[in-house]
């Protein structure tokens, strides 16, 4: 299995605050373990935290529910 690097500054260009990140990339592992099936084939086998993640640097994770503007970006 191929190991998926990234950084914390691409996680950061995604989403200024880490802390959002973190909550959308674990809504999405737990969502992942819940349903499976949810999932591309060849990622079924991954750990649900590493798909989510890279699913998040994809931009295929939706995550209306943070207002951007009202979230402090300042680390």
């Amino acid at each position: 299995m191929k190991k998926f690097d990234f950084t914390h500054d691409e996680l950061k260009k995604k989403l200024p605050n880490k802390y959002a990140a973190v909550i959308v990339i674990s809504n999405r592992a737990k969502a992942i373990r819940e349903n499976p099936a949810d999932v591309e084939e060849g990622d079924r086998k991954k750990k649900a935290t590493v798909t989510a993640v890279k699913e998040f640097l994809e931009d295929k994770i939706k995550y209306p529910e943070f207002d951007l503007e009202k979230i402090n970006v300042g680390d």
